[in-house]
């Protein structure tokens, strides 16, 4: 494994790279929005998708486009997907990973959501086959990992969008 070492304000973070790993990937980041959306209830709203081939219920979001911010992304993505329109609130959960089967590093941001109008539905021209609620207290069979760990995050971050 190769060592690595990372100045910080309060001292260094230390860590390791498996060994291997760092030569197989590629310089690419790959960087995600996702939505947390709870409705009046405290249910939460998963999707699956059309491109996903393991068929996982997860946050909707998508891959943030060159040149467009975060927030952006999930309006946009809420918008084009569920024909709602809504605004990122705070963030809830930070999604770093290296993906050794494609070779790239996957960033992926989760943001509490505000629905602020429309009528939640899966849209013609969206990339989703299915938006459900769900208890939060019981998630359907196959929740996508990164959505078992923005659930069980307890912090929020406040963020600025411009």
């Amino acid at each position: 494994m190769k060592s690595v070492s990372i100045p910080g304000a309060n001292g260094s973070i230390h860590g390791a790279c498996p060994q291997g790993v760092e030569a197989s990937l590629s310089n690419r980041v790959e960087l995600t929005a996702r939505a947390l959306i709870r409705n009046e209830r405290g249910s939460i709203l998963l999707v699956r998708s059309k491109n996903s081939a393991d068929c996982l219920w997860q946050m909707p979001g998508r891959q943030i486009r060159r040149g467009e911010s975060c927030a952006m992304s999930i309006v946009r993505c809420l918008h084009d997907d569920l024909g709602i329109l809504a605004w990122p609130v705070s963030a809830v959960f930070i999604n770093d990973q290296l993906d050794d089967v494609a070779g790239h590093h996957v960033l992926s941001i989760t943001y509490a959501v505000s629905i602020i109008s429309g009528e939640l539905g899966v849209t013609a021209s969206g990339q989703l086959d299915e938006a459900r609620w769900f208890p939060v207290n019981q998630p359907p069979e196959g929740v996508a990992d990164e959505t078992v760990s923005a659930l069980r995050s307890r912090e929020l971050i406040m963020f600025n969008a411009c």
